[in-house]
């Protein structure tokens, strides 16, 4: 006999509003598994996260001790234009504030780019391996999602892409470095591709892995700007800056389309630690310059220790590295994990062996590298059945 409950509760019930028929096509974001969830699940008390590209530094210590020294005014309303953070990232930029819209994160000003320049009948264009958030935010308007495929080194075809514009086109989502194969777009070819790009088509840049890129590779997105008023860039304070857990970021754009982009903007998405946090982060070069020299000498290493292991690495700008495991992506997940390592396994057909690993610490890179090597030799061990277990 089922216990007594409150019907309120029931989780059977169902209401009889119809949703957007656009909500149907929304495969819902899959996060990197939490620390605590593993903890819970397989009780373990040492957990190495390398599924979700955060800054294994965090924050900079300047950024904690300001929110703990700062009374914040928790019980007002944040800044609504978020105005000293927007001058901050001006002042950084060389840009006029009016060309800056903060959001919580990038993935949020993605929403908004897309309520303002996507209906129903319109197309946007994206890779067919990228982050999905860009397919959802378009499909969410009901936006058809025109899928250009990554050429046979998983580098982006803007040939193909261009060839892929219609009349129906409006937003084009690009990603120097790509999440999740690691690789930029280079200045020629961006400065090609926007130069064919019609003027009434947005193209989004984001960039969120931009100061992971090696200097002498880096495209510089503000002279693109200035030259092209049909694109926007799109920047994060959740990579670098070790802010994820805050949510802030922020585009960069003609002052138009930030205009528009502010317009439709929901009040108040922009916490007041998350501005103080990001102000403060900004100013903090030395941390940003130790977190991208960390990240350079373990992508170094990883992509030899995954490389000593005898997989296949795809060369990487950003705080992560691709490789082929060679069996089963989910196998080696599920087994890394009961060693209390998280990594990312590919679900695209395309990249079914592939695991993306964040770049992490040494004593990190130990682990899971020592993880790997073992799980490695059990997925493609003989079984009593002749087959490999993986």
């Amino acid at each position: 006999m089922c216990p007594d409950r409150d019907s309120n509760s029931s989780p059977h019930v169902q209401s009889e509003v119809r949703q957007k028929l656009a909500v149907e096509m929304i495969c819902p974001y899959e996060p990197g598994k939490p620390i605590r969830e593993v903890q819970r699940e397989l009780g373990l008390q040492r957990i190495v996260k390398l599924a979700s590209n955060e800054n294994p530094l965090g924050p900079s210590p300047r950024v904690i001790d300001t929110l703990n020294r700062d009374p914040l005014e928790l019980h007002t309303y944040p800044d609504y234009d978020g105005w000293y953070l927007r001058q901050a990232i001006a002042r950084k930029l060389g840009t006029p504030m009016e060309s800056i819209v903060v959001g919580a994160g990038s993935s949020d000003l993605m929403r908004l780019i897309a309520d303002v320049y996507l209906d129903p009948g319109t197309e946007a264009l994206v890779s067919d391996i990228c982050f999905p958030v860009y397919a959802n935010a378009a499909r969410i308007e009901g936006a058809k999602v025109v899928t250009v495929p990554l050429d046979d080194e998983l580098r982006y075809d803007l040939e193909r892409m261009h060839d892929a514009l219609t009349d129906r086109t409006r937003v084009v989502f690009l990603a120097s470095p790509n999440n999740p194969t690691g690789l930029e777009i280079s200045g020629g070819e961006l400065n090609a591709f926007m130069e064919e790009l019609p003027p009434q088509v947005l193209c989004v840049l984001d960039l969120a892995y931009h100061e992971y890129t090696d200097p002498e590779r880096r495209v510089n997105p503000l002279e693109l700007l200035q030259r092209h008023a049909n694109l926007v860039l799109l920047h994060t304070f959740s990579k670098v800056y070790g802010l994820a857990g805050l949510r802030v970021g922020y585009a960069v754009a003609a002052e138009d389309v930030s205009a528009a982009l502010s317009r439709v903007r929901i009040p108040f998405t922009t916490s007041t630690p998350a501005q103080v946090a990001g102000l403060v982060a900004l100013e903090d070069t030395e941390h940003t310059e130790k977190s991208v020299t960390l990240n350079d000498a373990m992508r170094r290493r990883l992509a030899r220790d995954l490389g000593a292991l005898g997989l296949r690495t795809y060369p990487s700008g950003a705080n992560f590295v691709l490789t082929d495991a060679g069996v089963d992506a989910d196998a080696v997940f599920v087994r890394m994990l009961r060693r209390g390592v998280i990594v990312r396994p590919m679900r695209d057909p395309r990249l079914n062996t592939c695991l993306r690993i964040t770049t992490g610490t040494e004593e990190q890179l130990d682990l899971a590298i020592g993880a790997l090597g073992e799980v490695l030799a059990e997925c493609k061990s003989p079984t009593p059945s002749g087959r490999g277990s993986g």
